[in-house]
This record gives C-alpha cells, sequence and structure tokens, in this order.
C-alpha cells in the first residue's frame, strides 16, 4: 500500500472537539456511559468485598492476586469505553458496536504498549549502565558521595523521567489515528499511522499534555478535598493488606475518582479521533 500523504492537523481543533463532546454534550455522554460505569462499579464493589474477606483471613497474597485481577478487568472494560466513545464521536453510533472489533483495538493497545516498553529500555539502559559504573566507581574509592553528585544524579534522574514520559505521550500521539482506525473498523497499517502524523508529533503531544494536566489537577483537587474527610492517606492503598485502613473510604475514593476518569477518558478518546478525522477527511 502506498505511503499516506500527511495533512496539516490541528490540536486546537482537536481539544475543541473533546471539550464540545464533554461538556455541552455531557448527558449525550452519560447516556453513553453510564453502564461501563456501573460496570466500574460492580467490579469495584466485588474487588473490596473480596479484599476485606482476606484482610480477615490474613491472606496477603490473595489480597494482591485480587487487585490484580481487578486491575485487568478494569483495563478490559476501559478498552470498551475507548471504543464505544470514539464510535459515538466519529460514526454517531448510540449503541456502538463494540464486539466486531474488541479484539483488534486490544491487540493494538497492547502493541502499542510493547512499542512504548521498547522505546524506554532503549532510552533507560545506556542510562542505567553508566549510572551503575558510576555508583561503583565512587563506592569503591570514595566512602562518601559528595551532596554535589547526589543532587546532579537526582537531577539527571528527573530530567530522564519527563523525557520518557514525553516519551511516551508522542508515541501515542503519532499513532493515535492507527489506534482510532481499529476502534471504527477502517484500514490502516502501523506505517500509515505514523506517515499521517508526521510533522505534527509536537502539536498532538502540546494537547495530549494539556488534557491530561487538567485532569490531573481536578483529579488531584477531588483527592485533596476527599482525603481528610474520608480518613486516608496518600500511601493507604500500601496499607491495605494489613487491614489498617478504612476499606469504605478508600472504596469511596475510587469511586470518586472514576467519576473524573470518564469524562477524561472520552475527552482524550474525542481529541485522538479528532485527529483521526483530520487526517483521513472522515
Amino acid at each position: 500500500m502506498n505511503d499516506v500523504t500527511p495533512r496539516k492537523l490541528s490540536a486546537i481543533q482537536a481539544i475543541s472537539d473533546a471539550a464540545n463532546y464533554v461538556l455541552p454534550g455531557f448527558m449525550s455522554l452519560l447516556r453513553l456511559s453510564w453502564k461501563y460505569f456501573a460496570a466500574i462499579v460492580a467490579l469495584a464493589i466485588l474487588a473490596f468485598g473480596s479484599i476485606a474477606f482476606f484482610v480477615r483471613n490474613t491472606n496477603e497474597t490473595a489480597i494482591y492476586v485480587t487487585v490484580g485481577i481487578a486491575a485487568f478487568a478494569a483495563f478490559l472494560i476501559t478498552n470498551a469505553y475507548y471504543i464505544a466513545i470514539a464510535r459515538n464521536w466519529l460514526l454517531g453510533e448510540e449503541a456502538p458496536g463494540i464486539a466486531r472489533v474488541y479484539f483488534r483495538f486490544l491487540g493494538r493497545v497492547l502493541l502499542l504498549s510493547l512499542i512504548i516498553i521498547a522505546a524506554c529500555l532503549v532510552v533507560f539502559t545506556p542510562v542505567f549502565a553508566i549510572g551503575v559504573a558510576v555508583t561503583a566507581l565512587f563506592s569503591g574509592s570514595t566512602p562518601n558521595v559528595s551532596a554535589g553528585v547526589i543532587v546532579l544524579a537526582a537531577i539527571g534522574l528527573i530530567v530522564l523521567l519527563i523525557f520518557t514520559i514525553l516519551l511516551l505521550f508522542c508515541l501515542m500521539g503519532r499513532l493515535c489515528t492507527w489506534m482510532i482506525a481499529a476502534a471504527v473498523d477502517s484500514p490502516q497499517t502501523l506505517r500509515e499511522g505514523w506517515n499521517v502524523t508526521k510533522g505534527a508529533g509536537i502539536r498532538i503531544l502540546g494537547g495530549l499534555l494539556g488534557l491530561t494536566i487538567l485532569f490531573a489537577i481536578v483529579d488531584a483537587t477531588i483527592e485533596a478535598a476527599l482525603s481528610p474527610l474520608l480518613g486516608v492517606t496518600s500511601d493507604s492503598f500500601e496499607k491495605m493488606p494489613s487491614g489498617n485502613v478504612s476499606l469504605p473510604a478508600l472504596f469511596t475514593l475510587v469511586l470518586a475518582k472514576a467519576v473524573v476518569f470518564f469524562p477524561q477518558t472520552a475527552a482524550s478518546m474525542v481529541y485522538f479521533a479528532s485527529i483521526f478525522k483530520q487526517a483521513s477527511s472522515r
């Protein structure tokens, strides 16, 4: 198949489409989302109920297994919601057909995850090797590493972390049309998906970061407001196996965060769908 000629893509238009979908169209979004939200609530009730049972029986391994299974189930539900949002916005489907495209979309999500992991390894491996070498050098010759070296190492780690996050978002942006194509059953190869976003990577990255930061602020504000009222702290989830934290309080916090998660997911998916629409003149 021939390469796709890149088109001018507008992140501002994509953000506008996402905002219009979530805000003026909130009631339509609610009608589409309620069953997925109900599935997450049911999953949370089942998971927290199981955790409460295992806490009483001091079965820490079973608690971690339960959390892992619940996280995987939530991942599967979320992917169905991704597809529903894309098909609703692009195709106008009130009851989006998910089953036919689900596994194709899921396969692309997993493949994109592997690509991101591989890219992160390419970035981290040489830096990690240098860090190990430097640590061995100092530990072998100098008992006390100077504060300056520690500060520089910390700064380097922070810069690397920021770069990795940007790389992750950039890869998601460059391949977003390839993901959306699977959701709406439109033929597009990985190479074509990469080509249609050529030259627009920074714009897509900027818009995606803007949306992410906005919802992260909302999420953090809700958590900061509820945590003192519920009596939970940032390490409450880690304390869960010990039984030293209120499970109903954690359950309430999870539901509150889910309320933010669904419009955030919808906005992000419409943002990507808008990029797809612009790129393919859909």
